[in-house]
């Protein structure tokens, strides 16, 4: 059975760009999610008619946080623990192996070494997963570059590969979208805005080709998974505003994306579409976000003037609220350090909510805070 979503910007009722559309198509089981839920109203599984969506939808409206007392490794993985306990208690669920048997972790590391996903975070998730069934084999870390994630720690040195180190994250796989070798040529995100090089271009051929409307998805994030989890860092982004959960699972998790960098117009649109996509959105099973590193003008050129750090750690299966939130710290440093804020509320959040994927009202919002026990 083939699945297909399709979205005009019309219905969004902005009238900004004319014409864009999602196309996807591809032979889906019925359900993606490894998680389960027992409630009152009888047992729930993602095995059921209503799909996961169904199991995951009370999920988008609680926040877990928790304050880290240093960046150390025992910190980290006493922290996200208590945080994957609180999620399976609040929501009901237990996660664990399905019947895929493989994770994806989508992680950060555009802006290099002092800008990406903490790697203490990243193993303390690692750690959870496989309490609750998976092997490192079965875990696939994603992002956009093999050399930005090999400059931050996530893949050995070129010489060490030489000398006969396994390419991967200590067992862990990894897959960088510049590659290529990640996509399905039927999965993709369809927009009429092409490359910026394009208008220079003098081919018919070039002009018309229907690939450079074209930005692939990486499978190993929603195809062949149970589930995924997003591990963004913020930073500001022409364009989108405030880059945090949403443009980590948008712009900077598909093919021919520099056509939202050079031109930012849509990108805030072309985001909210792709986090709509229903077989990505439901396959996420939340984002955690660690305020150890964040930037509040730069965008993704990491610059150690306009960087700040906090001790928040943070877990929601709604990325708008983790985005909203962002956005809020954004301008409180850039009002700090004398820069203007952002102060129209990003565009992004209000696509987003328009299509479902989340709301930042905070009196919809429950916080709960996560305690966690440091081991001695």
């Amino acid at each position: 059975m083939a699945t297909s979503f399709i979205n005009d910007f019309s219905l969004l009722g902005r009238g900004m760009l004319a014409a864009v559309s999602v196309f996807f198509a591809a032979i889906m089981p019925e359900s993606s999610f490894a998680v389960t839920a027992d409630g009152s109203a009888g047992k729930v599984s993602a095995e059921t008619s209503q799909g996961p969506s169904a199991a995951a939808k009370s999920d988008d409206d609680v926040l877990f946080q928790t304050k880290l007392v240093d960046f150390s490794a025992p910190t980290y993985n006493a922290a996200v623990s208590a945080l994957f306990r609180a999620y399976e208690k609040y929501c009901g669920k237990k996660i664990k192996r399905g019947p895929k048997g493989k994770v994806g972790l989508k992680i950060y590391t555009n802006s290099g070494p002092g800008l990406s996903t903490p790697k203490n975070l990243i193993d303390a998730v690692i750690a959870q997963l496989e309490r609750r069934g998976y092997k490192k084999g079965d875990i696939t870390i994603v992002d956009m570059s093999a050399r930005k994630m090999r400059s931050c720690g996530f893949l050995p040195k070129l010489s060490q590969v030489q000398a006969g180190a396994s390419d991967t994250y200590g067992g862990v796989n990894v897959a960088d979208i510049e590659s290529g070798k990640f996509f399905d040529k039927r999965w993709y995100y369809d927009n009429a805005l092409t490359p910026k090089n394009i208008k220079t271009s003098v081919s018919f051929r070039e002009i018309y080709d229907p690939e450079i409307r074209k930005s692939y998805l990486p499978v190993p994030l929603f195809l062949t998974v149970d589930f995924w989890i997003n591990l963004p860092v913020i930073t500001d982004m022409e364009g989108l505003g405030v880059c945090a959960a949403i443009g980590n699972a948008s712009i900077w998790n598909m093919s021919n994306n520099e056509r939202f960098l050079k031109e930012p117009a849509n990108a805030s649109m072309a985001a909210a579409e792709v986090c709509a996509i229903p077989e990505l959105k439901e396959s996420n099973l939340f984002t955690i976000i660690s305020y150890e590193n964040g930037q509040f003008v730069g965008g993704s050129v990491y610059n150690a003037r306009f960087s700040f750090s906090e001790n928040g750690l943070y877990l929601s299966a709604n990325p708008v609220v983790i985005d909203y939130m962002a956005w809020l710290t954004i301008n409180k440093y850039r009002r700090a350090n004398r820069f203007k804020g952002i102060d129209a509320e990003p565009p992004v959040l209000g696509y987003c909510r328009q299509l479902g994927i989340g709301a930042c009202d905070y009196r919809k919002i429950k916080r709960i805070n996560v305690p966690y026990k440091l081991q001695r």
